[in-house]
């Protein structure tokens, strides 16, 4: 028998809330195809914040063939996937955690064979998506089963256990159950409403009426959520749909805390109570490039109003803010004390806040760092903190992100935590992780959305209280502890969070560990000695007894195995010697590939039967689906306009015809002109990864007689010759689709322009607005295509104009790093802007360099101007790059121009008819 692979690939970064989602992706299209969600269990087993997660789903298909269903889970980045399997006619298909490059190995082989595959990929706020599809034969059912693991972080004083439910139909069984089982009594335990994940001051007293909560012991507890059909229908005919949140705290003392040892390994919980806050020097260094205008400047002026608010008149601080140039608050002190005079001076300062300019990171952090180690207060008795927040690139300045993290991690003398926030999709998030691991701190996304002043205003009450600094965990006596210890070195603890330290001890057969914890307080050196120690033996702990299939073996030495992963890969981020690097990322695999942990180095392999020949094939780059099976649920029963899409489109080829690019590494686009002549074939997009394949073809109009008058009086005539985009094919996902101004053609069926029309391909979904104007093609992997017809009146047609297309990427996240063509290359290669100046005739001419998915890098220089964006009928600045984007382009641009017979390759693509 044939097999079928299945790759998942899951990319964890910095730290994210203590939340997972399941999210069952099954759309009233899937409905009507009866494919019925039978059962929907989820089980959550938090020992010791150490949450293990299992979801059980069962799909059965009612139907007389055979339908396809998509199992898709949404979970946090902070969570390794453990265990994956089908169940498919009673037979069990188990998924094996593998390296990365044995499992790229097997996917490619899979999709040379036409084989399916699935994956992992990003997908709501700090999560990931695991999502696999499968072919459900007829009157058949299949079960898949998930299990990962993470340990609940503590945030602002609790736990946060969160479960997101969208099953998208009414479900007969579903439940929901977490069982908790603590080191000390929970003083605190809250099961809220459902609601969305965008954040809000909800009312705590407003409790779940669905959720059942047994307080089994003062240590342990037992939630069960199990709604009727009734009770779903009462919510929604589509059934339940939100975020299902556990939310817990235990009690605390001002001590050491406890350590949890278990068969050979220990857990340390460190997180006293009764600390008096530390007086604090505080930094902010905010960007107000010209790209946070609007919102984002609002809701960043909101935050601080509210932060500046928490200041306390014993802090000191100040505020830089940055574009391509750099200003601070207060000018005459590094720092100032937070009296209220000051605090009002400082408010008026955020307000009178404008967006503009470029943005130049490396001056700011740099002048952030000289004010706040100034010599004059950094011996002060008050303990440093920056935090830094910016939405882009750096583009102004010093672009160069590894020369910036050198220059700071110099200047940094002192270790000042530098806490980042990367505001938006444009942020360039992992330079930013970087620099905040190289430095002591983290890094935080802040979404856009409503909620982003929530977001900025909790993040800083994270990181803003310090009660102890410069912390030290010994342990006491010879021989107790071996060096597989993880980190004992923390700079701060912050108030409402939680440091866990875990190591292997010498002994299998130690049952005692005593601890010293050192560092400065308020009221200066301080010390904790005393730890309360739990001893379980694997084989035999009493609370099994109270849970069934509750199990406490190797539970420590899990707990230890996954934050020596994370330190591995943080550290790896701060480490510069390739050689030490090297080795970190060996020893954190050999580890995944033991504990059998889905991680940025591992990937899951499951082989099950390949149904009637089904070729769904999925790359492990992809992107999500959505929040369903129908890879277009987003979408409204209302065919949007055509601008919804093409606002925010990275990059498109309209008009006569301009070329216009967006590029990570600069905040203006691109542009370049191609000058083709009628009948060329140009190569728009190509992409070998997921088969997409997009070309133009070459229009002009009639020629046109041009008569200029000489100074002379004697007359010049000339011919202007126009070319246009007059034919676009696409191809991908066995469509083919040939577009024209006249009519376009699907797989040889003929469709008029001014029909509204939602059709299907293969899962691919194109979709006419009626207008005459817009089509939509929308693949399966998260690619979106947008062809724009633009027609003359019957006076330009005379005059020798002729109707033409616009070609727009609306959403790009499915194609692969190998996308090229005369568009697709630019989708994963950066532009930095080397220089600038303005010219005596007032033009601004730049020094770009090119680099990223390039054979090596390039310089090119532009001019500054704007083009005409017609699908939004509104010009745009861009760096125009002459020479048919020589320097800018890989090769010359007749590499992706071929002349030929159009209409023989129109009907070989399947056009024709």
């Amino acid at each position: 028998m044939m097999a079928w692979i299945f790759i998942f690939i899951l990319s964890v970064f910095c730290c994210v809330n203590s939340s997972y989602s399941y999210q069952f992706a099954n759309s009233l299209d899937q409905q009507r195809n009866r494919l019925r969600i039978v059962a929907l269990h989820i089980r959550s087993e938090i020992q010791y914040r150490f949450a293990t997660t299992h979801v059980t789903s069962s799909i059965l298909n009612e139907d007389l063939k055979d339908r396809e269903t998509i199992f898709d889970v949404t979970l946090p980045e902070a969570a390794f996937i453990s265990n994956f399997s089908l169940e498919i006619m009673g037979k069990r298909y188990i998924g094996e955690i593998k390296d990365k490059e044995t499992a790229k190995k097997q996917y490619d082989q899979a999709r040379q064979r036409g084989q399916s595959a699935g994956h992992v990929g990003m997908k709501p706020r700090d999560t990931n998506k695991f999502k696999v599809a499968i072919n459900v034969a007829a009157l058949s059912e299949v079960t898949f089963y998930l299990t990962y693991n993470e340990i609940l972080q503590r945030r602002r004083g609790s736990y946060d256990h969160t479960i997101y439910i969208n099953p998208r139909q009414i479900v007969d069984d579903f439940r929901i159950e977490v069982y908790i089982q603590e080191s000390r009594e929970i003083t605190l335990l809250r099961v809220p409403p459902l609601r969305n994940d965008i954040l809000s001051n909800y009312n705590t007293a407003v409790r779940n009426r669905y959720a059942i909560v047994d307080r089994t012991s003062p240590t342990s507890a037992f939630i069960r959520y199990n709604p009727s059909r009734e009770d779903q229908i009462r919510a929604s005919m589509h059934g339940l749909s939100g975020l299902f949140i556990v939310e817990y705290d235990v009690d605390r003392k001002l001590d050491a805390g406890d350590v949890l040892i278990v068969d050979g390994f220990f857990v340390h919980f460190f997180a006293p109570t009764g600390l008096h806050r530390m007086a604090r020097r505080i930094l902010f260094i905010l960007d107000t490039s010209g790209s946070m205008i609007g919102t984002k400047m609002q809701q960043l002026k909101d935050a601080m109003m509210q932060i500046l608010d928490d200041l306390q008149e014993n802090d000191l601080f100040n505020i830089i803010e940055f574009n391509d140039k750099i200003s601070r608050w207060s000018t005459d002190l590094p720092v100032e004390y937070a009296t209220p005079d000051a605090i009002d001076s400082a408010k008026t300062f955020i307000k009178n806040l404008t967006a503009d300019g470029w943005t130049n990171i490396n001056d700011a952090v740099l002048e952030g760092l000289s004010a706040i180690l100034n010599k004059n207060i950094s011996d002060s008795d008050t303990t440093p903190v920056i935090i830094f927040l910016t939405d882009g690139d750096p583009t102004a300045g010093e672009t160069d992100t590894a020369k910036i993290l050198n220059s700071i991690q110099g200047r940094n003398t002192k270790g000042v935590p530098i806490f980042s926030l990367a505001f938006g999709e444009n942020a360039d998030y992992n330079f930013m992780k970087k620099m905040s691991a190289q430095n002591n701190a983290f890094c935080r996304k802040i979404y856009e959305a409503s909620d982003a002043t929530l977001q900025l205003t909790g993040f800083y009450d994270e990181v803003s209280s310090v009660l102890i600094s410069n912390l030290t965990f010994q342990f006491i006596g010879k021989e107790t502890v071996k060096s597989s210890i993880t980190n004992a070195l923390i700079p701060n603890y912050f108030e409402g969070s939680e440091i866990i330290i875990t190591g292997q001890l010498a002994s299998r057969d130690l049952q005692e560990l005593r601890l010293s914890v050192t560092g400065n307080g308020l009221n200066g050196t301080m010390e904790l000695r005393s730890a309360s120690n739990i001893y379980i033996h694997g084989a035999d702990h009493s609370e099994k007894k109270k849970f069934e299939g509750f199990s406490y073996s190797h539970i420590a030495e899990k707990m230890w195995a996954y934050l020596t992963i994370k330190q591995l890969l943080n550290d790896r981020l701060r480490e510069l010697n390739t050689t030490t690097r090297h080795d970190m990322k060996y020893r954190a695999l050999k580890l995944a590939l033991k504990y059998n942990f889905v991680t940025p180095l591992t990937s899951m392999v499951v082989t099950t039967p390949l149904n009637r020949g089904q070729n769904n094939v999925i790359d492990p780059n992809d992107n999500e689906f959505g929040a369903s099976d129908d890879p277009y649920s987003y979408w409204s029963n209302n065919i949007p306009q055509a601008q919804a899409f093409t606002m925010t489109s990275p990059s498109f080829v309209d008009n006569d015809p301009h070329f216009i690019v967006h590029m990570k590494g600069i905040d203006t686009s691109v542009c370049f002109d191609i000058m083709g002549i009628p009948g060329d074939i140009i190569n728009l997009v190509r992409d070998e990864i997921s088969g997409i394949v997009v070309n133009g073809i070459i229009v002009s109009n009639k020629r046109i007689f041009m008569r200029k008058k000489r100074k002379d009086d004697s007359t010049d005539s000339s011919q202007e010759l126009k070319t246009y985009l007059g034919s676009i094919v696409i191809s991908g996902f066995g469509t083919h689709i040939s577009i024209t101004p006249e009519r376009w053609i699907l797989n040889g069926d003929v469709h008029k322009w001014l029909s509204s029309e939602v059709m299907t391909s293969y899962k691919t979904k194109i979709v006419t607005d009626g207008t005459g104007e817009m089509i939509v093609v929308m693949f399966p992997n998260r690619i979106t295509l947008l062809v724009m017809k633009h027609t003359r009146t019957k006076s330009q047609k005379r005059a020798g104009k002729v109707d033409f297309l616009g070609f727009y990427i609306v959403e790009d996240r499915g194609f692969s790093e190998s996308t090229h063509g005369l568009l697709g290359q630019f989708l994963y290669r950066k532009v930095t802007l080397e220089k600038k100046k303005t010219l005596k005739n007032g033009r601004t001419r730049g020094k770009l360099k090119v680099h990223g998915n390039t054979r090596k890098p390039r310089k090119v220089f532009a001019s500054l101007g704007r083009r005409l964006n017609l699908a939004t009928n509104s010009k745009i600045e861009c760096w125009m790059v002459q020479n048919n984007g020589k320097r800018l382009l890989d090769g010359n641009y007749m590499d992706y121009i071929n002349r030929r017979n159009v209409t023989d390759y129109i009907n070989r693509l399947g056009g024709g008819g």
